[in-house]
């Protein structure tokens, strides 16, 4: 008798577990080298798989990047979906989106890291569009508190400038090395892109 498929769920936790695994063995070796050049077959022999595992799913190298970042983003989609309603934005987007890092405990690791991935332009660019996931948990967000307007070009916009706002933020904190000052200039931006904005009135019990 054959035995029972694997139930779907646990097949997709187990791919998303182990390439969270070779991102974090990637991420390792390029720390420890102070470059992302390592090979494919070096980044395998460091997990113990085959090339073709690796490309089963990461079709090219960069690629293994994304898995480190999805991370973040998870936790930021989950601070922005839990936030009560009444709850200051500016302080939800800032949380949303300086949690991970001091969280970690890892500030100058991460710091390092990321300036590895923004230096080199294939990386840089997984970055970048990695960042796009986000505008519809930031609109949604921002949709409960905000009038945000039915025209989808101008409702996504707000959500297009805190991505835009964050970036620039970590650029800054990547050269400059303050993380606290990171923080403070989240804050900033946050509270000028939301100012313009039309508060949708409080529930009422």
């Amino acid at each position: 008798m054959n035995a029972p498929a694997k139930p779907a769920k646990l097949m997709v936790r187990r791919a998303e577990e182990l390439r969270l695994e070779i991102a974090i063995a990637a991420r390792d070796i390029f720390l420890a080298d102070g470059s992302t050049s390592a090979t494919v077959d070096r980044i395998c022999a460091a997990v113990g798989i085959a090339p073709r595992t690796f490309h089963r799913h990461f079709p090219v190298k960069e690629d293994v990047v994304l898995p480190l970042f999805n991370a973040f983003g998870s936790l930021s989609e989950q601070l922005l979906a839990d936030a009560e309603e009444d709850a200051d934005a500016v302080d939800i987007l800032v949380e949303a989106f300086s949690t991970e890092v001091p969280r970690r405990g890892r500030v100058e690791m991460d710091r390092t890291f990321m300036a590895l991935v923004i230096n080199d332009p294939q990386y840089r660019l997984r970055w970048l569009d990695w960042g796009q996931a986000l505008v519809g948990p930031i609109t949604d967000f921002l949709a409960k508190r905000y009038d945000l307007g039915a025209d989808p070009f101008i409702r996504e916009l707000p959500a297009q400038f805190v991505i835009q706002a964050c970036r620039h933020a970590y650029l800054h904190w990547v050269e400059h090395g303050d993380f606290t000052n990171l923080r403070s200039a989240l804050r900033a931006a946050m509270s000028m892109i939301v100012a313009p904005l039309t508060p949708l009135p409080l529930p009422t019990g």
